[in-house]
């Protein structure tokens, strides 16, 4: 068994694994909380995994916490999954290819494993990501923009008299600040992607699938015209496949 981990800049997501079959899912968050006292309170009760995979763009302090965990707990090195030039029938479109986060890697590959190409992942996190592969397995490259709680977080830092908690359901004409504020930044957020999957399908073609996966995900979708599929575990089911081209 493998044990799978998603490392966020706000949440910890992760799956146990059978080869590419998941199960036992669970999510945290862990922004702002003490790293080893986060991996002790998820991890202590998971079977004893063979190998853990990790994706991990929360920095590197967290990677040396969660690399110590599983060192002294289990006496196993977790397996770091970085971008590469090609995995998976993907190849990777940035210049850079270590540039690309690993969970936006993860989830190309995943995606491309699970429905084939073309395909265009939406990430709702934190940022909000776009990367796109064609029917080929070629990464066409992405977009990043700031998140729902991250909108909010960079107006309260600008204004800091703007009420800092949001209120009720969206609408378009708010009678109030907090109303206001949540409802302009999800009508953002709903531009943004409505935008970007616009001009991916004028060039990609109509057929293309389009992912919504991320911790936002879920409350985005409803506010969205055009047709997404839920891919919650999206990065974890790349993670699998990454793992077993490591094998």
């Amino acid at each position: 068994m493998m044990l799978l981990a998603d490392i966020g800049n706000t949440r910890v997501k992760w799956a146990q694994a059978q080869g590419r079959i998941l199960s036992g899912y669970g999510v945290t968050m862990h922004a702002g909380r003490p790293p080893m006292e986060v991996w002790r309170s998820v991890w202590a009760d998971v079977p004893r995994p063979q190998r853990v995979v990790i994706s991990n763009v929360a920095g590197a302090a967290v990677a040396d916490s969660v690399r110590d965990y599983f060192q002294q707990q289990l006496h196993l090195t977790p397996e770091f999954v970085k971008p590469s030039p090609l995995a998976g029938g993907v190849t990777n479109g940035y210049a850079d290819v270590a540039q690309l986060g690993a969970d936006r890697w993860a989830a190309a590959v995943g995606a491309f494993s699970r429905y084939g190409g073309p395909v265009c992942v939406l990430g709702c996190g934190t940022a909000l990501t776009m990367d796109t592969v064609n029917r080929d397995g070629r990464h066409l490259g992405g977009l990043i923009a700031p998140g729902l709680g991250t909108m909010q977080r960079a107006l309260f830092a600008a204004a800091p008299t703007l009420p800092t908690d949001g209120a009720g359901q969206p609408v378009l004409f708010a009678r109030d600040t907090r109303t206001a504020l949540s409802s302009g930044v999800l009508y953002a957020a709903a531009g943004f992607i409505e935008r970007v999957t616009a001009e991916v399908r004028d060039r990609e073609g109509k057929e293309i699938k389009m992912l919504l996966t991320g911790g936002d995900a879920e409350t985005l979708q409803p506010w969205l015209h055009d047709r997404f599929t839920l891919a919650p575990h999206l990065v974890l089911e790349g993670l699998a496949v990454l793992a077993e081209l490591r094998t």
